[in-house]
Parts: structure tokens; sequence; C-alpha cells
């Protein structure tokens, strides 16, 4: 009887195996169990699926002899028997447990998540994934199919710009950009590959001590140097950067977006970047008070993080494409807070900070505008620190009332020609290995409402960050939220937020774009509340909004 299914190991690997795992000095140590599933796990390992097994006599005798008389001369006849008896496990094993499917790559998960959209998205700019990669491996025919896919979903990833071998990372995103071009569809890149770099590690870069020595602020994982030291660097930076915008250029290819991830680079005020620069030669003699004044220093720091900005990278892009969007991580309007924290600053006592609850909301220098950026890109995620930051019964809110600071802070002082594309993470980021007994993340209902009052607060589309395992779980609600919008595409397009009030207690949140007569409202309630509110606007007129748990509705004013 035939078994074509069933594999046998290689005897010289057979005899490797046995030799390393029970051979020679070391079997003494070792008794008949011990080391047996190891041993069983690596020869069913070594296993050729070219090699049938036969199981009659002839064949197993064939087969047996050579072993046998090298396992005689070499071990004995007792590590011979265990040998055989690996031998046959080690063959089950491999037979009854089939391989692994391959993976499912990324694109195909977005695609399987979503639906085309149920209404024209026209000239609104797409939902952007900043995860998923195209399908690196794909000839044009099946790019084509997938860029067209994601395009009826209102979908658009970011190309990744970076490496060393310029014409070889570039080989890639420029049959993207080619095929983008053909169909008439935008282009997107995401440059941070190429963006870190301008602290270095070399003492150039660094602080100096009052004995003349470098040093680096250890408190960040870069370990930035002195804020006046960088300058020297952006030629450098800029020349990684040139040869990408060049080729486009002389391919007349199309740059719609230009973004990064910006922000592990560069001088910082927090953690330990005051004590440091107190410590450098340099800092005290050009920030005066710098041992007292605190916002002088933030000041000048995120003066010349601006400056690193603007020179290397926005204004090399607007010389080849005047047009572009430019945007970068958490670099937007705002009103002179930060209500977050990232996962790489730490708070730290001595520096300033507005306490609510347990949160701390500290002062933010304003440079969106110093950079010259074109789209606004804040941060809206769900930070594990926020649900023990507040005493709210209603731990719901604890999400939802922080986020909103935030994205009315943005939504509020944003003009209308700069566009808001908003970095958004719904499943909790950056938790602990164990998460208290009392912890309740977003709810997947909460975090669309959240969604929608963004869109209502003046935010244009989302620009989706995960990890690869959360990318189902992440764009399913992300996605149902900017295809159901739609349907109100003329509020959208041409309204005008005009509710901004984030409740200090559990309530009813209600926000509205205004056109003309008509009001676009998204109410939220997270207390009980009356079945019609009375939100007065900012001409004294009321406008009644009744409970509508889930939708938006259209308003007239009275």
């Amino acid at each position: 009887m035939k078994h074509p299914h069933l594999v046998l190991p290689h005897l010289a690997d057979v005899r490797h195996l046995l030799e390393t795992e029970v051979g020679g000095r070391h079997i003494a140590g070792i008794s008949p169990l011990a080391g047996s599933f190891r041993l069983r796990r690596r020869m069913a390992a070594s296993c050729q699926e070219r090699r049938p097994l036969a199981l009659g006599v002839r064949r197993r005798q064939a087969v047996a002899a050579p072993a046998a008389r090298h396992l005689r001369a070499s071990l004995g006849r007792s590590v011979l028997l265990r040998a055989a008896l690996l031998l046959c496990l080690s063959v089950g094993v491999r037979a009854a447990v089939p391989p692994p499917p391959p993976p499912v790559p990324d694109v195909e998960i977005v695609l399987r998540e979503t639906q085309p959209l149920p209404f024209p998205r026209g000239q609104r700019l797409p939902l952007y994934l900043w995860t998923p990669n195209f399908p690196a491996t794909a000839d044009d025919t099946e790019l084509e199919r997938v860029l067209k896919a994601l395009d009826v979903r209102g979908i658009a990833l970011f190309a990744r710009w970076g490496g060393n071998d310029f014409a070889k990372a570039s080989e890639f995103p420029l049959r993207v950009a080619r095929l983008q071009k053909k169909l008439g569809f935008e282009t997107s890149v995401d440059a941070t590959g190429l963006a870190h770099g301008f602290y270095n590690g070399t003492p150039a870069t660094g602080h100096i001590d009052k004995d003349g020595k470098p040093f680096f602020d250890k408190s960040f994982f870069w370990s930035p140097g002195c804020p006046f030291a960088v300058q020297p660097r952006y030629d450098a930076m800029r020349a990684r950067l040139e040869p990408w915008l060049a080729k486009y250029q002389h391919e007349q290819l199309r740059l719609d977006f230009w973004a990064a991830d910006w922000e592990f680079d560069g001088p910082n005020e927090w953690n330990d970047g005051w004590a440091a620069a107190r410590r450098c030669v340099t800092c005290r003699a050009k920030i005066p008070n710098l041992d007292t004044d605190f916002a002088a220093f933030q000041t000048t720091v995120r003066k010349i993080r601006a400056e690193m900005q603007r020179e290397v990278f926005v204004k090399p892009i607007q010389r080849h494409f005047p047009n572009a969007r430019i945007g970068n991580y958490a670099m937007n309007p705002h009103d002179g807070r930060r209500y977050w924290w990232d996962f790489f600053e730490k708070r730290t006592d001595g520096l300033p900070a507005t306490k609510e609850h347990e949160a701390l909301y500290r002062p933010w220098a304003r440079e969106f505008e110093d950079c010259g950026y074109t789209v606004a890109m804040p941060v809206i995620y769900t930070w594990f620190n926020l649900h023990g930051d507040y005493a709210f019964t209603n731990r719901q809110y604890r999400w939802c009332y922080n986020l909103l600071l935030e994205a009315t802070s943005t939504g509020r002082r944003t003009t209308p020609a700069v566009p808001r594309v908003t970095f958004v993470h719904w499943t909790t980021t950056n938790p602990p290995k164990e998460l208290p007994k009392d912890f309740a993340a977003l709810t997947e209902a909460n975090y669309e409402e959240l969604l929608w009052h963004l869109l209502l607060r003046g935010h244009d589309t989302f620009a989706m960050w995960c990890p690869g395992p959360e990318l189902a779980q992440e764009v399913r609600p992300v996605h149902r939220v900017y295809a159901a919008a739609l349907e109100h595409k003329e509020f959208l397009d041409h309204g005008q937020p005009v509710f901004f009030d984030v409740p200090k207690q559990p309530g009813s949140v209600v926000s509205a774009l205004q056109l003309g007569k008509r009001f676009l409202v998204r109410r939220t309630d997270f207390a009980p509340a009356a079945a019609v509110l009375e939100v007065k606007l900012a001409d004294g007129t009321v406008l009644r909004v009744p409970k509508a748990e889930g939708k938006s509705v259209v308003l007239t004013k009275p």
C-alpha cells in the first residue's frame, strides 16, 4: 500500500539530529524520554515532501539498513531502538499537521471588510489607510485591479518612500504612481522613511556641557542633542528627499498628498528636554532666562522644529509640486493646549500643565503655521491612560470627553481652506500587558459616534492608523462612518460647524453643520436626557434637537 502523503527525513538529517540530541558524551545525561519531543519536532521539520514513504517490507529494509549500520557503530542498540521510535513519531506528526495557510494580504483584508460606496464621493478627500501596504509582488494588471477596487470604496493607501538605494526603493512606488496617473486617481505618499535622521548621533549634533564634552538627552529613544546643532544637517536631509521629487516631476507623475509621521526626531521640550538644555552651554547662551522660563524654551524649540520641517520638507516639495497637499502627524492648529500624551512622553515633575481629574493638559506652541503645512493632521487615539485619567462613572465618556476636547481644539481653529485629515485609532492605544480589572474599552458604537462628531465639528476625513493584526477590526467602523456620511455630502462640502460644547460631566453631546437654514445634527447621550433638547445658536435662535439614537438628522431653523 502506497502513502504518498507521508514523508521521511533524509538519512543525513537523521544522523545529524541523533548525534546532536543523544550522541556521544551527552547520552549519559538524558533519560529515555527527555528531549524526545524536541527531537521528534526537529525531525518532522527536516522531512522533504519529495521523498514519499512506501510501507512495504522491502522499502523499510532499504531505508533502515544504512541507518542501522551507522547507529550500531556510533550509539549502540538502545539508542537505535529509541531512534526508530522517534522516526516513526516524526513521520506521524508530519502527516497529521497540515502546513498553515499563507497570510491574507493587507489589501485583500481591506476589500473583504468594506463595500463600494453607496453614495458618490465626488471631489471629497478619500479615506486614507496609513498601515496597509500595496501588494508589492503584484503585476500591473493586479495592481490596477486593486486600485480600482479601493477607489470605488473611497479608500486611498499611501505608497511608501524610503531606503538607501533610491533606484531599487523607488521602483515600486513609481509603478503605483504611473497607474494612478493612468486611472486619474490621486497619488498619496508616506515619506516617513526619509524624514528622520536630523540627529544622527555624531558629537557635532550634541549638547555641550561645561567641560566642553558633547552629551545627549537619553529620556527620548532617539537621543536628541542641542537644538542649535541641527541646521548643518539640512542639506544632507534634503538630499534624501530630492531624488524622489525630481523623479516624480521628471516623469510628470502626480503628487497630490505628501505626508509623514515625523515625531521621533529633533529637539523636544518634554521629558528631560528642559533639564538637558539647562546643562548645555550653547542653550544657556542663546535662550535668556532658560533656568526659569519654560515658555521661552518651548517657543525656541518649537520654532527650530518648525524650521527643520519647513526648510527640508515643505519648501522642496512645493518647488517641485506647488499644489501638493503636505501634512505631518500631530501638526495642526489648536487652542494652545495638547490634551493627550504620546507613547514616548513621560509626565515629569516641574513642567507646566493644567490638571482636570488626573488628566494633565500641556501648554503647546503654535507651530503648524510656521511649518508651512497645508493639511492639518490632528491625532485622535484611544491612549490607554485616558481611561484612568477621569473619574466619570460613565466609563465611555472618559474616552469621548478627552477625544472631543482635542477634536474640537482643531476643528474650531482650522480655517476651511486647510483640509483636516485626522489620524484615528479605535482599539486601545499603547496598553499595558495586563489591563486593570475595572477597565472598559471604548465600544465600537461609541467610536462611530465620535467619528460622526468629528465630521460635524469640521474634520474632513480620516487617516486610519493601526498595527497589522488590528486591520480588519479597525477598518470596518471607520469606513462605515465615512461611507454613510456621504449621504449628506452637500453639508460636508459646504456646511459650517456651529456647536463646539463638550459637557464637563456625562451628558448630551451635540454637533452640527449649518447650510443656510438647514442643519445636519448628531446627538449622543451619555446620561439620561429629555426627548428633545433645546440648543441655542450664536444668534440666539433655539434649535430643538430630538433624540435619534445612532442617526444624524436634518433640521430646519425656525
